[in-house]
């Protein structure tokens, strides 16, 4: 049903815009494109005032034309040339890159679905959003100071880190994120086509050591990036696990930099690693480079090694660390659990265990961690149930028959079954 603004003449609603907000502008032009059209009319100083810009990408079943990508490349690098030359900054405060899932309706217009399934389409977009932003955002050079987003604000969609990789080795020397002060990331290992079809037996390692492989090749790409951010001070890096989804083809390797290089332009206050599978030796070696105050780690699964060398890292008076957040961590799939006081986040059948999070800071922070594992089986119960779900939807791997894009990202809390003895 049309808008009863749409009638309205361009003058008028050129004046009702004068009185609004930028955001109450912009809902504005959600309405139609009629409106749209009409609110643009005399607004050119607008692009003045815009400092958080989110751009998002459209999931749509059908497969995106070429010279579609090529038409989008063309628009978005010269609205963004324009806001470099007419922002007093002379660029953004922060950039938000997003998906959205739309169906065409029968009147045209684009529309939310109930649902949407397909994960892969939703990978394809985010690719396709990735190149596209970084290629107008290479050609415009316009910068971003304060905080850059890749898909961290979603859930189950993610960038594939072949192409992080590739934006680290091409665009090495951009000068556009030289203040950037945060980037918050969610990446997974190349994902395999639909219509591939690869045998199990061709496949010489397991999941874990798979995504052990590519987690620790975004951790090198980390390092060659962190040059072209010598203002960064925090990073936020989200895995999202693929599983049997994932493709078995080689990925170009990132180029181990020396940890010295990376030291000596790179001090971060913060550092949040989620859901990475890593070896001690690796994990301990990002670490000691990057050397933040305050370290996050969550769901992050150590495929080799222990935590011994982590935890005296952090605890070690030489560290920088004043501040830290381990949380549901692992030695392969053993969960951690810490000897201090608190419960675990559900029972286990032949023992009682402390709690599998542990915050520490200011005079505790150097005390010695002592941690281990439970013994027996976990068992079944709307607790256990709750964290498996929460931890498959933030983490992977995407369920074909469950997996829905839209339900993931609304407000719904699943209610779980009192009482199961399932593991």
């Amino acid at each position: 049903m049309k808008s009863p603004l749409e009638a309205l003449h361009i003058e008028l609603i050129e004046l009702i815009v004068t009185f609004l907000e930028p955001c109450d502008i912009a809902s504005l032009r959600l309405t139609s494109r009629t409106i749209v059209n009409k609110a643009s009319q005399g607004q050119g100083h607008l692009g003045r005032l815009l400092q958080h810009c989110t751009i998002t990408g459209i999931v749509r079943n059908e497969t995106t034309a070429a010279d579609e990508g090529t038409e989008h490349l063309r628009l978005l690098t010269e609205a963004f040339r324009n806001l470099k030359q007419r922002s007093p900054k002379g660029g953004l405060s922060s950039l938000c890159l997003r998906v959205a899932a739309r169906i065409e309706g029968a009147d045209g217009e684009l529309t939310e679905p109930d649902s949407f399934g397909s994960w892969r389409t939703v990978w394809d977009a985010a690719l396709r959003t990735f190149n596209v932003t970084m290629a107008a955002l290479n050609e415009s050079q316009l910068t971003v100071g304060e905080h850059l987003d890749i898909f961290g604000s979603l859930k189950g969609c993610t960038l594939a880190c072949d192409a992080f990789l590739a934006f680290a080795q091409k665009f090495a020397s951009m000068h556009i994120f030289g203040s950037l002060k945060r980037l918050t990331v969610s990446l997974s290992a190349p994902y395999k086509a639909a219509t591939e079809h690869e045998s199990e037996a061709a496949v010489t390692e397991t999941e874990a050591q798979a995504e052990s492989r590519h987690s620790n090749l975004i951790l090198q790409s980390i390092m060659q990036v962190l040059p072209i951010m010598p203002e960064l001070e925090s990073l936020d890096l989200h895995w999202y696990n693929l599983g049997a989804s994932m493709s078995t083809s080689p990925v170009p390797s990132a180029t181990r930099q020396g940890s010295g290089t990376s030291s000596a332009s790179t001090s971060l206050k913060e550092c949040s690693l989620r859901g990475i599978y890593v070896s001690e030796s690796d994990l301990l070696q990002f670490l000691e480079a990057v050397h933040p105050a305050t370290l996050t780690l969550t769901d992050v699964r150590l495929v080799s090694g222990t935590y011994a060398s982590i935890f005296k890292y952090l605890t070690s008076p030489d560290s920088p660390v004043t501040c830290y957040h381990l949380d549901d961590i692992r030695e392969k799939n053993a969960l951690v659990h810490f000897d201090v006081p608190g419960s675990s986040k559900f029972r286990y059948s032949r023992d009682t265990v402390g709690p599998s999070s542990l915050t520490r800071q200011t005079s505790h922070v150097k005390e010695e961690i002592h941690y281990r594992f439970a013994r027996g089986r976990a068992i079944g119960s709307g607790e256990r149930w709750r964290w498996l779900k929460s931890k498959a939807q933030e983490f992977g791997p995407p369920d074909d028959g469950v997996y829905d894009f839209i339900e993931l990202n609304s407000q719904k809390v699943a209610a779980a079954p009192d009482d199961s003895d399932d593991d």
